[in-house]
């Protein structure tokens, strides 16, 4: 029996579906983010040099009031007192008195200015620069630290935790284990859905995407998610797609991982393709597609697929004899794949199609890789590369989990889609290979934590991108 993964709700979900696509969080210190302090820290030698000057200019001032100062104010002031002195024979008292004060006023200014100067330069000369610094450093700290709590005060409501946000559109992901998936996955897929809207691609076969699945229900965000095969009718994934846009992504998936020589037989594929479809007046299904195959086989057909009109164009002259003997290898190969995917699509195609949900999952089955898996993955691309290219108001943005198997053309031929809409492509793999390095440049990539992967025979360098990493899940 699983267990359900237990899905966020209140102010968590709230958090999850913020705007600003983020690949996860960083950690971010509020005391990070305070003003400094303004005034500079004391300078012991700076203050040595000040505590110095002044010693020398209280010791000029002291030389210059004991020259200029006391001895001339006490020789007027002796002249003032002689002249009260001659001043009370007159008996005049009056001027005697004022004559007197002046006396003192000018002796005493003199010799207060004089001790003044004197006590200023003991005490400048008594001064120890080790112990001026200790107390101005204290002064200044206690100014610091309550400027930085008034700071934190200030920022007590900004959040410490960060967006992590990638620098550019395209981010392929390499590694990590199914609960790092899931954990990214539900962040940057919230984040996302918080600007616009999202296709999910899941080729994990664990249902790494279900727990974004969750948190868009649990927000009411319109979201429908398909498994495959089992609601491949349902999907309306092929109905989308157009004869040559089916054909070429089965092509891709017959062929995927062949090397060049398989270009003819690709190539031939295609044809054959597009002459059963054109036999079929547009009404394209895998149901009808197998039968042509093999009615054109000359094998047995169940009733009700093919008019007569087409059973008898195709077994006769479409196809001549001596071209149906060169195709005949092509023809058992299409009969093959058609015939299994044509088991879940249906007899009749569905109309209309539904249109894609404001979040949309295609997600494949738990189970092993197989041939089918790598068609149904080739016709989610293509059927991914189709709605963002035909969108007409807000493109949607893509993310696709375990993207190792998908080829390299339709890989490329998305992100080319993507980056004419402007739109943003997230590409996880599980491995990092020889052959998913060519998917390397054009945006960012993070590393999750990696299995046992072999050593590249080249650098990871890509000048074209960045290389940064993601949470070690």
């Amino acid at each position: 029996m699983s267990v359900q993964p237990a899905l966020p709700t209140g102010r968590a979900l709230e958090r999850l579906f913020t705007p600003g696509i983020r690949l996860g969080w960083t950690y971010r210190d509020r005391r990070g983010l305070t003003a400094p302090y303004p005034e500079p820290e004391p300078d012991p030698e700076l203050l040595r040099g000040q505590m110095t000057e002044r010693a020398a200019v209280a010791q000029v001032s002291y030389a210059r009031a004991r020259r200029w100062v006391i001895k001339p104010s006490l020789a007027l002031g002796l002249v003032l007192l002689l002249l009260a002195g001659y001043a009370e024979g007159r008996n005049n008292a009056a001027e005697g008195a004022t004559t007197l004060a002046a006396a003192v006023i000018v002796a005493g200014s003199g010799l207060v200015y004089t001790i003044r100067c004197w006590w200023r330069r003991g005490r400048t000369a008594a001064a120890r620069p080790e112990q001026k610094y200790r107390k101005t450093l204290e002064a200044w700290q206690q100014r610091a630290a309550g400027h930085q709590q008034a700071e934190l005060a200030r920022l007590g409501n900004v959040p410490e935790w960060a967006s992590a946000s990638p620098p550019a559109l395209r981010t392929d992901v390499f590694g990590g284990s199914l609960q790092g998936w899931q954990a990214l996955l539900i962040t940057h897929g919230t984040s996302i859905l918080a600007g616009q809207p999202l296709l999910v691609m899941d080729l994990s076969g664990q249902l790494a995407s279900s727990e974004l699945t969750g948190a868009a229900r649990a927000a009411a965000v319109p979201a429908a998610q398909y498994v495959l095969p089992a609601d491949l009718d349902r999907s309306g994934l092929l109905s989308c797609l157009s004869p040559a846009q089916f054909a070429d992504a089965l092509t891709e998936a017959i062929h995927a991982g062949e090397p060049g020589e398989a270009r003819v037989d690709r190539a031939v594929d295609v044809r054959v393709l597009e002459q059963l479809a054109a036999a079929l007046n547009g009404w394209i299904t895998p149901a009808r597609l197998a039968a042509a195959a093999q009615s054109a086989l000359g094998h047995p057909i169940p009733p009700g697929l093919l008019s007569a009109q087409e059973e008898m164009l195709i077994g006769g002259d479409l196809l001549p004899a001596a071209y149906r003997q060169q195709i005949g290898p092509n023809l058992v190969r299409l009969d093959a794949f058609l015939t299994d995917l044509a088991r879940y699509a249906g007899h009749i195609p569905a109309a209309p199609p539904p249109a894609p949900m404001y979040y949309t999952c295609l997600a494949l089955d738990a189970g092993p890789r197989s041939a089918r898996a790598e068609m149904l993955a080739a016709l989610a691309i293509q059927w991914l590369t189709v709605q963002v290219s035909a969108s007409t108001a807000s493109a949607p943005a893509v993310i696709i989990a375990g993207a190792d198997e998908i080829t390299r053309p339709h890989l490329e031929r998305l992100s080319d889609a993507c980056e004419q809409r402007r739109v943003p492509l997230t590409v996880m793999f599980r491995h990092l290979r020889e052959d998913t390095l060519h998917m390397l440049g054009g945006g960012t990539a993070a590393f999750m934590r990696l299995g046992n992967t072999p050593k590249p025979s080249r650098p990871l360098t890509s000048s074209a991108g960045s290389i940064s990493s993601c949470s070690p899940s």
